[in-house]
């Protein structure tokens, strides 16, 4: 898919066309000087461009769950999280799920894994995440009722860096997991 047509989905998805405003420059010379005000653009950056993927796998990710109980699928969400000092959301084929799995698996810690393509209520948690954690990307993990991303990236770098720094030891035993 081209850069064009994958924003053109974007903007769909999100309603928005401001992904193709045309630029507004009105310099007259080819090469505009920096300290210039007779010049101005309208641009989409890299931040504008993935925070309108973001809402738009957000959106897409709801309307591919369906018609669900909000509200009791949040419950039980954090039913999981609350319930579990070691929680990992995954997909039984996803390889960044895999790979954090066998991370945990070294730490010898006690984890809770749902799967959330085998489960019932799968999709419609993975709906729930966006507004939970931000994202609908997995694995998400949480440690202690604290989440620390997925396999390698998210708010505390996700359980492979977390290993690689020396930290998850110290997280899993606090949360009573090894």
């Amino acid at each position: 898919m081209t850069v064009v047509s994958t924003m053109f989905v974007l903007a769909l998805l999100t309603g928005s066309s401001s992904a193709f405003a045309p630029s507004t420059r009105s310099s007259s010379s080819p090469v505009s000087s920096a300290s210039s005000s007779s010049s101005s653009s309208t641009s989409v950056g890299v931040g504008n461009i993935l925070g309108l993927f973001d809402e738009g796998k957000k959106k897409l990710v709801k309307s591919m769950a369906g018609e669900y109980d909000a509200e009791a699928i949040q419950a039980r969400t954090s039913g999981l999280i609350n319930d579990n000092p070691v929680l990992m959301l995954s997909f039984t084929t996803c390889p960044f799920c895999v790979k954090a799995k066998a991370v945990l698996d070294n730490a010898n810690a006690k984890y809770t894994v749902i799967e959330l393509d085998a489960d019932p209520d799968g999709k419609a948690i993975r709906a729930e995440l966006g507004d939970l954690i931000g994202r609908t990307s997995v694995p998400a993990i949480w440690i202690g009722q604290e989440f620390v991303g997925g396999c390698n990236d998210g708010p505390m770098g996700g359980v492979m860096k977390l290993n690689e720094a020396g930290k998850l030891e110290g997280l899993l035993k606090e949360a009573g997991a090894i």
